[in-house]
């Protein structure tokens, strides 16, 4: 009769899902990552224009430096979450300013 080798500690640790994934795919992909890391750095500077009042994106982008759609794009995506609301309507287009947080959510961010 042949001995099975006793299998090792890690062998025996059921390996989660998503650590299996990573393993096969090789991680996170570095532009995924620069890709996420860019649109945090571009709503902080939204974020930074909006603490001196409601603005609006033809404003915001002048303010920031970037492209009127790509602002609008990120306002939307702020919007959505509750992070900025409309304000008021000038020449057509609407100022959005930052949506004060609510103290049962401050502690959360």
């Amino acid at each position: 009769m042949t001995e099975k080798p006793e299998p090792s500690a890690s062998a025996t640790k059921a390996k989660k899902p998503l650590a299996v994934l990573r393993e096969r795919r090789g991680g996170v992909p570095h532009q995924l990552t620069e890709r996420q890391r860019r649109q945090k750095a571009i709503r902080k500077s939204i974020t930074a224009a909006l603490q001196d009042g409601a603005r609006t994106v033809p404003e915001l982008a002048h303010a920031v430096a970037l492209p009127a759609d790509e602002v609008f794009w990120h306002v939307m995506g702020m919007k959505k979450y509750g992070k900025v609301c409309e304000a008021e309507q000038v020449d057509g287009y609407f100022r959005y300013a930052l949506v004060p947080e609510s103290p049962e959510t401050e502690h959360l961010s």
